[in-house]
């Protein structure tokens, strides 16, 4: 007997939509693996697997043909503004108001053109770009095997599962692991609460959903069977263990952001089963609008400290580049204060507040258009209510903890709203296959035209995802063990042994200023090292360390360890412009309070001869003078070492600044300097 070849076309798509869900639910359920990975090469692993799946996915022509009717125009115009703020931020530009000050103050140290972009940190920017690439291909996955109701259902017990799996390696991780042993690491915490809110609501959606079919056998006569009870019962579980993590955490308010999100949910249910109408629909709103109205009043905001502060008030309007606070709480005097930022303020900090304005209204309308489809849908209206209960908990979390902004919560969040779009509308009917010769010419071609350019859209996005995974593992790959700032020469002679790894690492980066930096120390550490034991700097070696020096600089200007670093060596490196006392202030403007680079930042400007003739750089030397004699005390013999190799002007700074605070220890200085 012959075969149907529309049996096995069917078939044949099906078997590749379940390898695509399959490799997708192990994406979701490694999640809890990333809270351990707090680096780039887990954003790479993701953008691998993603991109596998879709290769996987490419033969779902008819799910896929159907994915543009799915997704609302609202949010392709505001993805699209996103991506092309994002990208503007990255752009080389010939000076102007739009780049960011810094790029003017590093060309003229080091000599140069003034040329720069929106960020201060281009590869950390272009980092945040391909995650959120990652995010956007995530969604569209979902959103392209979720069409298929049983795909659907599969795809939210898991993500109701990986999150509780997390909220329950918190609760154990407090109450019955020690301190050295934590299934939920203490960098990730606040990552795990926001995890632990989004299951709140997906589980509440799984709850909904067994209730769902448990009325429904009900209505048709019908005992309501064993499987859907215990997936009742195990939701209802499972949504207690997420509300226990919640209440267990440090982040106030976060509980009432997951059940604000769960009562969405419920809303939804209220408003079906009783068939209300406008006036149902409005006494909803106002219930809810109440309620939010009195958590803002009463629940206290996040508090920042005053340097989070001044960063708010000096935000431009275009930011300081994606990705780029971390690198920019050094220059306002410490790099811990970021740790501790909300959401709002990182996205106000680093986008600029007409970005996050928009984010918020794009939001909101997304929020809205999901309830809509929802209250339109049939019995699979819960897969858009969770999307909408996500948004919503999103938007009152986000001014408490910025752990929403991460990789793993990003993933569960990315999933739930293409689910959402999945199910926003029915589910496709399965339509027999007709042939080549029933269908007419020019159908057929339009439906190839349409295909091939489905076809090419996957491809392209498959090719960019494997082409930023490998950007990012790369260099990961030859990456040697991070690379610090050496100040002695024991950290100048173990750097110098990954030097070439460092390089090639930097080297495939392209545009990663921290990888450069990696390397510039290694070869700085080199030029030391030979220096001190008085032997020759081979050319080739003098040029890959001014290379390293002024790549990590023309792409990440705000490394204050690296001005120093070529305030220190620029005569050996022999550029062009060796302007040292420039150099040296630029290390003070981008990293004032750096306990690691004082000694030699201090050594080095006090041996310069006209260091008294420059007001602005003695003021800095002399704030770095009264800092060691008034707060660290362990830096007393480095101070001592700098001002016995000072010259004259720099003995003089010295001791005009230390004579008023401790007589005593400038005398000391003076009997060790003789001695």
């Amino acid at each position: 007997m012959a075969s149907d070849p529309a049996i096995g076309f069917h078939s044949g798509v099906g078997m590749n939509a379940t390898v695509v869900l399959w490799v997708y639910c192990g994406l979701i359920a490694s999640i809890p693996a990333y809270l351990f990975i707090q680096n780039a090469v887990a954003g790479g692993i993701v953008s691998l697997i993603t991109a596998i799946s879709i290769a996987a996915a490419a033969s779902l022509s008819r799910e896929q043909s159907r994915l543009p009717r799915l997704v609302n125009p609202v949010v392709l115009v505001g993805l699209a503004g996103i991506f092309l703020i994002m990208l503007l931020q990255i752009v080389p530009m010939p000076g102007g108001p739009l780049i960011n000050p810094i790029w003017n103050s590093a060309a003229a140290a080091i000599g140069e053109k003034p040329t720069g972009s929106i960020t201060i940190d281009t590869g950390m920017t272009l980092l945040v770009v391909c995650r959120l690439t990652c995010m956007v291909a995530i969604a569209l996955l979902v959103a392209l095997i979720g069409q298929l109701r049983q795909h659907a259902e599969r795809l939210l017990l898991v993500l109701a599962g990986t999150a509780t799996l997390v909220s329950l390696g918190r609760i154990t991780s407090l109450f019955l692991l020690p301190d050295s042993f934590q299934l939920v690491p203490l960098a990730a915490r606040g990552t795990a609460e926001i995890i632990s809110m989004y299951g709140v609501i997906l589980t509440a959606a799984v709850a909904i959903r067994g209730h769902d079919r448990s009325y429904s056998n009900r209505s048709h006569g019908h005992k309501p069977t064993a499987p859907v009870t215990i997936e009742i019962l195990a939701a209802l579980s499972a949504l207690f263990v997420n509300l226990t993590a919640i209440a267990l955490g440090e982040i106030p308010g976060l509980s009432f952001a997951a059940l604000f999100g769960a009562g969405v949910l419920i809303a939804i249910l209220v408003i079906r089963k009783g068939r209300l109408g406008g006036w149902g629909y409005a006494g909803t709103a106002a219930v809810f609008g109440l309620a939010l109205a009195t958590f803002i009043a009463f629940m206290p905001g996040h508090t920042e400290n005053e340097l989070i502060t001044g960063m708010i008030e000096d935000a431009r309007l275009l930011g300081a580049g994606a990705g780029t606070l971390l690198a920019l709480a050094p220059i306002y005097g410490n790099s811990s204060a970021a740790s501790d930022i909300s959401t709002v303020t990182a996205v106000t900090i680093e986008m600029g507040r007409p970005f996050l304005w928009s984010i918020f209204l794009i939001t909101v309308a997304w929020a809205v258009i999901l309830l809509r489809d929802s209250l339109q849908r049939g019995r699979d209206y819960v897969y858009p209510a969770a999307g909408a209960g996500c948004l919503a908990a999103l938007l009152i979390s986000a001014p408490l903890t910025g752990g929403g902004l991460s990789l793993a919560p990003c993933i569960i969040l990315s999933a739930t709203l293409g689910l959402a779009i999945a199910q926003s509308k029915g589910e496709p009917s399965v339509e027999p296959a007709i042939s080549a010769r029933q269908q007419s010419s020019a159908a057929a071609s339009k439906s190839r035209s349409s295909k091939r350019y489905l076809y090419g859209a996957w491809a392209a996005l498959g090719l960019l995802l494997i082409a930023q995974g490998a950007w990012i593992l790369l260099p990961e790959l030859f990456r040697p063990d991070p690379i610090g700032f050496a100040n002695d020469q024991r950290h100048a002679t173990i750097s110098r042994q990954d030097q070439e790894r460092a390089t090639r690492a930097a080297a495939l980066a392209g545009v990663r200023g921290d990888l450069w930096a990696e390397s510039a120390f290694s070869y700085a550490g080199l030029l030391s090292t030979d220096q001190a034991f008085e032997i020759k700097v081979d050319r080739d070696q003098t040029a890959l360390a001014s290379q390293s020096l002024l790549k990590t600089l023309r792409y990440a200007p705000h490394r204050g360890d690296a001005w120093l670093m070529l305030a220190s060596t620029c005569e050996q490196l022999k550029l062009p412009v060796c302007n040292i006392g420039a150099l040296l202030k630029m290390s003070y403007y981008t990293a004032p309070n750096q306990i690691g680079l004082l000694p030699l930042r201090l050594a080095q400007a006090l041996r310069s001869q006209d260091v008294s003739s420059d007001d602005e750089l003695a003021d800095m030397v002399r704030r770095d003078i009264r800092f060691v004699l008034t707060k660290s005390a362990d830096l007393r013999p480095a101070l001592i070492a700098a001002y016995r190799a000072a010259s004259s002007a720099g003995k003089q700074l010295v001791e005009q600044t230390v004579a008023p605070i401790d007589r005593q220890y400038l005398d000391a200085a003076r009997t060790r300097l003789t001695q």
